[in-house]
C-alpha cells in the first residue's frame, strides 16, 4: 500500500510539473495585454534602418566596437538554435564593457526592435546556465538581458526581477511585469525612445521609453535617468549598443526607425 501511494504521489508530482512547464511555455502569450505585433518575428518596416540581417556584412556596415572603434570586430555569426537562419553572438571579452558593439549612426528619438536568445555558457552546446547582456538606448540606458543565476532557467515566474534583472533599465527602473521565456527560447524587446530635453547644457526633462518584452508592455512612457556603462548623459545623440558579457547570447532581427528626421 505504501509503495502504491508513493508511486501515485510521484505521478501526481510529475503531472503537476509537466502542467506547470506547459503553462510556463504559454504564459507570455496568455498574459493580459499581450501584443503579438511587438513580439518575435516582427518584420521591419520599409523606413527602418536594418542593423543586422543575418550577415557579417551588415554588422561591419552598421556597427563598430566599443569602447575602441578601431578594434577589429570580434563578434561571430552563429546558427539559430531554434531553426534556420543566422544570428549574431558576442565574442572576445569576458568582462562587460570591453567588446561591445555600437551603431555607427547616432540616434535621438526612435522606435526599434531587438530579438535575443540566452544560451548560457559559450561553447557547451546547452542553453542552461547564466546569461547576461544588454541593449543600450543611445549607448547610455541599458535594458538588461539576464537569466536567473543557478539552474532555474525554465520556470522562474516567481522570480522577483530587481533593478539588475531582465527587462529592467539597469539600476534605474524594474519592469512592470514578468514576461520571461526559458533559456533557449527567443525573446523580443520592442521599444520607443524619446531623448532627454535640454536647454543648453541643462537637462530640463529626462529621457522616456516605452518597452514591450515578448509582447507585454513593461515600461509605459517611463522616465529613464541613469546611464550604465556607456556614454554620459549629455545633449549628444548616441548609438544602439549590444553588450558583450562573456556568455552565449544570440541576436537577430535588429532594426531602428529614426523618428528625429
Amino acid at each position: 500500500m505504501f509503495l502504491k501511494k508513493y508511486r501515485s504521489g510521484l505521478a501526481l508530482i510529475a503531472a503537476c510539473a509537466f502542467l506547470n512547464f506547459v503553462s510556463a511555455e504559454r504564459k507570455t502569450q496568455d498574459m493580459e495585454g499581450y501584443d503579438k505585433t511587438k513580439d518575435i518575428g516582427l518584420k521591419a518596416p520599409a523606413n527602418a534602418d536594418i542593423l543586422f540581417n543575418g550577415t557579417m556584412e551588415s554588422v561591419k556596415k552598421n556597427f563598430v566596437m566599443w569602447p575602441k572603434a578601431d578594434m577589429e570586430i570580434t563578434w561571430k555569426i552563429m546558427p539559430d538554435p531554434k531553426g534556420d537562419g543566422k544570428t549574431l553572438m558576442p565574442n572576445g571579452g569576458k568582462k562587460w564593457g570591453t567588446h561591445d558593439l555600437v551603431t555607427k549612426k547616432k540616434y535621438t528619438d526612435y522606435e526599434g526592435h531587438v530579438e535575443f536568445c540566452m544560451m548560457g555558457k559559450r561553447g557547451d552546446d546547452s542553453p542552461e546556465g547564466y546569461s547576461n547582456s544588454g541593449v543600450y538606448m543611445q549607448n547610455r540606458y541599458e535594458i538588461q538581458i539576464e537569466s536567473p543565476k543557478g539552474k532555474n532557467t525554465k520556470d522562474p515566474y516567481n522570480w522577483k526581477i530587481g533593478p539588475h534583472g531582465i527587462a529592467a533599465f539597469c539600476m534605474d527602473r524594474v519592469p512592470d511585469k514578468n514576461a520571461w521565456r526559458p533559456n533557449g527560447e527567443w525573446h523580443a524587446f520592442h521599444f520607443k525612445f524619446t531623448a532627454a530635453k535640454w536647454e543648453g547644457d541643462k537637462k530640463v526633462a529626462n529621457a522616456r521609453a516605452t518597452v514591450w518584452w515578448n509582447g507585454i508592455k513593461v515600461h509605459d512612457n517611463a522616465e529613464v535617468k541613469k546611464a550604465n556603462g556607456g556614454i554620459k548623459v549629455t545633449p549628444a545623440p548616441g548609438g544602439l549598443k549590444l553588450q558583450e558579457h562573456g556568455q552565449d547570447v544570440r541576436f537577430r532581427n535588429v532594426w531602428i526607425i529614426d523618428k528625429s528626421k
